[in-house]
């Protein structure tokens, strides 16, 4: 099984549980970032074009900009 199945499996199981009550927003949370940790560490092993790293570069400033943001506005609370 390829590492994209493995995390394609544990986002679905993750999901369940969520939709299922068995887990609160906070689990589902640190879940989701357990996830995203396996996410990187597949993504630095892989071979990729760097036209691929091209496109993906936006995106991810996006979203660590967007994450550091949040946690700078949370820890001015």
């Amino acid at each position: 099984m390829g590492d994209s199945q493995i995390l394609a499996q544990e986002l679905k199981e993750l999901e369940t549980k969520r939709k299922n009550g068995e887990i609160g927003p906070k689990e589902f949370y640190k879940g989701l970032l357990e996830i995203l940790a396996h996410l990187k560490d597949a993504l630095v092993r892989e071979d990729i074009s760097e036209a691929q790293i091209k496109k993906q570069i936006p995106l991810l400033l996006a979203f660590i900009k967007s994450q550091i943001n949040e946690m700078k506005m949370r820890e001015e609370q």
